[in-house]
């Protein structure tokens, strides 16, 4: 993209944005030669001649775009066609078309500028760099005005077609240089990389071509695997370090394209009357080898590391945590709401009574003892079963070897919050060590949830506390979930359950609210804990597919009922992508693993899912003439 200064003799210079430091024009007039235009153009990927086919108002306004572009190019450099006269230069003309004045202080600031870039802020290496810079744009400015002042002394086209094709190549190799990304493959890399990482004895290369990503750049290789996937992968692993260094980092990744590639042939076999092959032999071996197919990403080590922790993220996450202590206050006195006396509730009731600067009724003489003597359980403990679950986190990823950054908390006000996002700040080794991380922290939390629950539960019956200690609860509230529902039903009994309230210890609210947050931190969505596992267990396709069942089940309301749509519309905005930085993301994890995603994907749905009334009625949960 370009941009403008304004020159000191009254014209616009043109630079690159990316160099700020460009200093106002002079009047060094500097020729540029035609062919610098036909290169430019060439790059750009003009044609000749008028383009063919129908036009579609985007086709014009890409056109557009590109028109400018190029014309923005022309003006850096120096090129000006005569729009007036209309006239074009003829074939094979070198004469000068034009000149721009450059200052000889601006071409410095420009080498500057770029070999800083091509450094990554390293000075020891930008110093050789800027010169190596500055040095070529003074040799093709010098060439140039040599090539301009005996063209002009011969009165003609008498340009030496040698030495302009000598100074195209350097002007070629120059804006190279200056384009490709410092840490960009190059095709001696690649030649290296074909002739030591890869061969016929480890994984034969069918095809190699750009990452088509607009977060990452490098080259991924497709091809054939010919020995054990883990053996392949250690052996390329192992030379890309010894011929680069740090240089570069090996991906390995399924190859969903040469699967869908592979389906196509066989059905096409198939319906053309080709004969399946048997298996045994050479044939099924590499079969059972290429299962799935794996491809091979090799990126710049700089792209291979997760954005890392900055001041203002800490800042984010520590306002977050506030929220989320100001929610678990906020729902600890909610949920004791029934203890406030009759008048002053009917007094809330009334919004006309919230601009009145009276004191609520009834307040003058109750006792707020009993209030917080139950509210305060609740706060701790919703607070204790969140922290509890970060803290399972970060325990298998210092096992793992794998750094976290600061915690998110998600704060809701119905049930303390959605959990918390845990962004990984290092690479991945592989599949497990996502399973293990992700996994450890529902597991925490659920045991905590679990525990406060049956305690609860435990002391909610007749008699095991005194009243005051005890909550008033809709049991209408029960009906939220069929699993929750169903256990606070077999424990406390068809009598208490029936009726419009019940009194169950503060143990129990917290418990409730504790687990229906892991149960949504486990949905198998995105980059949630759940869809962390899914992926790990199951690879990214499996994931795109329960993701997609999972953003059904939210909107339509079948899971966590008024809490689907916020959560959901979180999880759109916040954890939506699958993860992205785990070194090895083809080998499973195995089929315990599997299993135990399988067993908290469904534990998860069976305490989101709301009783159905007949359902709550049948089992004696709560009223059901309003239910909804």
């Amino acid at each position: 993209m370009l941009g403008s200064l304004p020159s000191t003799s009254g014209r616009q210079c043109l630079v690159p944005q990316r160099t700020l430091s460009v200093l106002p024009c002079t009047h060094h007039r500097i020729p540029v030669l035609p062919f610098s235009r036909r290169i430019i153009r060439a790059a750009a990927g003009e044609g000749e001649g008028p383009s063919t086919g129908p036009a579609t108002a985007e086709a014009s306004q890409e056109d557009a775009r590109i028109k400018k572009t190029l014309a923005d190019l022309d003006a850096l450099l120096g090129v000006q066609e005569d729009t007036k006269s209309g006239s074009k230069p003829k074939a094979g003309d070198n004469s000068l078309q034009t000149s721009i004045s450059v200052s000889p202080e601006a071409m410095r600031k420009l080498a500057d500028a770029e070999s800083q870039r091509l450094a990554g802020g390293d000075a020891g290496k930008a110093g050789p760099m800027r010169d190596d810079l500055e040095g070529q744009f003074q040799k093709i400015i010098e060439k140039a005005r040599r090539l301009a002042d005996e063209q002009s002394k011969k009165g003609g086209n008498a340009t030496n077609e040698q030495e302009q094709a000598q100074l195209r190549a350097e002007f070629e190799t120059l804006l190279t240089q200056i384009s490709k990304s410092p840490d960009a493959l190059d095709k001696d890399d690649i030649k290296k990389l074909r002739d030591a990482a890869f061969g016929p004895q480890t994984f034969w290369i069918t095809e190699t071509m750009p990452i088509a990503d607009a977060e990452r750049t490098g080259l991924l290789i497709r091809g054939n695997l010919r020995d054990e996937r883990s053996k392949v992968f250690a052996h390329i692993r192992e030379k890309v370090l010894e011929l680069f260094g740090d240089k570069y980092t090996v991906i390995m990744v399924e190859d969903s394209e040469a699967e869908a590639e592979e389906g196509s042939s066989s059905a096409a076999a198939m319906g053309g009357g080709g004969v399946k092959p048997r298996p045994g032999g050479a044939a099924a071996q590499a079969q059972l080898l290429n299962t799935p197919r794996i491809a091979f990403q090799v990126i710049p080590a700089a792209q291979a590391v997760p954005p890392q922790t900055t001041g203002w993220k800490q800042a984010i996450a520590f306002v977050l945590a506030l929220l989320f202590v100001g929610s678990c206050g906020q729902l600890a006195l909610a949920a004791n709401i029934t203890k406030l006396p009759k008048e002053t509730l009917e007094w809330f009731a009334n919004p006309a009574n919230y601009e009145s600067d009276a004191l609520p009724p009834g307040l003058d003489t109750w006792d707020p003892a009993p209030y917080f003597a139950t509210a305060i359980p609740i706060f701790s403990a919703i607070l204790g079963t969140n922290v509890a679950h970060e803290v399972g986190h970060r325990v298998a990823a210092f096992v793992r070897g794998v750094r976290l950054g600061p915690t998110y908390f998600v704060p809701n006000f119905q049930v303390g919050s959605f959990g918390a996002i845990t962004p990984f700040t290092s690479m991945l080794k592989d599949r497990l060590a996502l399973w293990d991380v992700a996994a450890a922290g529902p597991i925490a939390g659920v045991l905590a949830s679990a525990t406060l629950l049956a305690i609860g539960l435990s002391q909610s019956h007749p008699g095991d506390l005194p009243p005051e200690a005890l909550v008033p609860v809709p049991s209408q509230l029960f009906q939220g979930s069929l699993l929750l529902g169903s256990l606070t039903r077999l424990v406390l009994g068809d009598v208490a359950m029936r009726g419009a309230e019940v009194a169950v210890s503060p143990l129990v609210i917290a418990g409730w609210c504790g687990l229906i947050t892991q149960a949504l931190q486990l949905l198998p969505v995105g980059s949630v804990d759940g869809g962390r596992m899914v992926q790990a267990a199951y690879g990214k396709q499996a994931l795109s597919l329960t993701s997609l069942f999972t953003y059904l089940g939210l909107g339509l309301g079948l899971l966590g009922s008024s809490l689907a749509l916020p959560y959901g519309i979180y999880v759109i905005i916040c954890q939506r992508t699958a993860e992205r930085y785990v070194q090895d993301a083809v080998t499973p994890t195995g089929d315990a693993r599997a299993n135990a995603t399988a067993a908290a994907v469904l534990f998860a749905i069976l305490v989101l899912l709301p009783m159905a009334p007949e359902l709550a009625s049948s089992f004696g949960v709560g009223p059901t003439d309003n239910f909804l």
